[in-house]
C-alpha cells in the first residue's frame, strides 16, 4: 500500500512524526555495561528523508528533563541535535554520518548511526534509531559522565507514519 500515490517521501504532508511511538535515552559508558542517565521523552524537529523513503538528515531538539539541565545560569534547556549527510554504511537499512550536538554555547561533533527500516503492513511505516556516543567534557554535560570523563550515549527511537486525513498533529 502506497502512503501516497507515485512518489509518498516527496510530499512532506503525507507522512507526520509518531510522537506516541518516540523516545530518547541518555546513558553513560561503564564498565558494566550503559547505565542509563535520563529519558527524553519527546523531541521537536524534523527529518529529511529521500524519494526512496530513506533517512537522509534530521534536526532536532530535545528539551532536556529539569534534573538534566545546568545550574548556569543562560545555558539552554534544550540539547540541539542535527545531521544534514547520512549515507548508507554497510549492511541494508544502516547508515552512517557526522552529527553536531549543541548545548547553550558549547558544541561538539560525533559520529552518529542510524537504522532506517521500512515497515509493510496494511498501515506501513518507517522506523527510525538513531545512536551517538560523545565526549561529555565537549559540553560540560550531564554532570555524571564529565566528572567521571566517561563517554555518553544518546539514543533516539522514532517512527514516521502516514499522515491521517483530518488528523490534529502537524505534518512533520
Amino acid at each position: 500500500m502506497d502512503l501516497v500515490p507515485d512518489d509518498p517521501h516527496a510530499n512532506p504532508t503525507a507522512w507526520r512524526i509518531a510522537l506516541d511511538a518516540c523516545a530518547g535515552m541518555l546513558s553513560m559508558n561503564t564498565s558494566k555495561g550503559l547505565r542509563p542517565l535520563y529519558e527524553l521523552p519527546h523531541f521537536q524537529g524534523s527529518f529529511s528523508i529521500s524519494r526512496e523513503g530513506v533517512l537522509a538528515g534530521f534536526r532536532l531538539r530535545l528539551p532536556l528533563p529539569s534534573e538534566a539541565r545546568l545550574a548556569q545560569a543562560g545555558t539552554a534547556a534544550e540539547l540541539s541535535w542535527e545531521s544534514m549527510s547520512l549515507d548508507a554504511d554497510g549492511p541494508v537499512n544502516s547508515l552512517g554520518g557526522r552529527a553536531r550536538l549543541l548545548l547553550g554555547r558549547r558544541e561538539t561533533f560525533t559520529d552518529v548511526s542510524a537504522l532506517c527500516a521500512k515497515i509493510p503492513g496494511e498501515r506501513p511505516y518507517i522506523k527510525i534509531v538513531l545512536e551517538t556516543v560523545f565526549s561529555p567534557v565537549a559540553l560540560h554535560w550531564p554532570t555524571d559522565g564529565w566528572q567521571r570523563l566517561r563517554p555518553v550515549t544518546l539514543t533516539l527511537f522514532s517512527e514516521i507514519r502516514p499522515a491521517e486525513v483530518g488528523s490534529q498533529e502537524p505534518p512533520a
